[in-house]
């Protein structure tokens, strides 16, 4: 099976080379009949060839082509495939990720990815499928574990410094990555000043 690649192959270069004589053929052809006058072709007994209006006519309806998808027709695509705009695909799709916003009693936050945040509407749900429901966990999920992998024993802080581990386990974890929601954005950014 061939592979598909933008690297030039021996097929590739001589079907290039082929249309390049090729084109410079007919480019070379077209410059000789819009140039060289009607009564010289006749005289070649070339007598069925278009009339000279047709070398301008061709190029300029091209171009007026290529202008017209250009600045109208392939706008007017791209405007005919976007949702409308209160649709909530405009602010949200399959990919977004939202975390739960639980707090547990020691002030943290659970930081699980809801799944399917969107599914009753246009607002999010706020919560994990732990959390929804009214039997909630007071236990923080994500504890560090009491062992060291650390590739280097003499920095290890976990061995040299035995109480490192209730501080490191008092620290706030890194947040996991989500997408930031349109509600939070706008109040950031478009709060007054009272």
């Amino acid at each position: 099976m061939p592979e598909h690649t933008p690297a030039p192959t021996p097929g590739r270069a001589i079907y290039g080379f082929v249309l390049y004589l090729l084109f410079k053929t007919l480019f070379f052809l077209y410059v000789l009949w819009a140039y060289v006058p009607t009564s010289w072709f006749e005289k070649l007994g070339l007598t069925y060839l278009p009339d000279k209006y047709f070398a301008l006519f061709l190029p300029i309806v091209a171009l007026v082509a290529v202008t017209l998808f250009a600045f109208v027709i392939y706008p007017s695509l791209a405007v005919s495939m976007m949702p409308n705009v209160d649709d909530q695909v405009t602010i949200a799709d399959s990919n977004t990720i939202v975390r739960c916003e639980y707090r547990f009693p020691d002030d943290q936050s659970c930081h699980q990815r809801v799944e399917d945040p969107f599914e009753a509407g246009w607002y999010a749900k706020r919560h994990c499928s732990k959390h929804c429901s009214r039997h909630i966990e007071t236990q923080r999920t994500a504890r560090v574990a009491n062992f060291c992998d650390c590739p280097y024993e003499g920095q290890c802080l976990l061995r040299k410094d035995p109480e490192y581990l209730p501080t490191l386990r008092s620290k706030d974890p890194i947040p996991a990555v989500r997408d930031l929601s349109l509600s939070q954005v706008s109040r950031v950014l478009y709060r007054r000043c009272r």
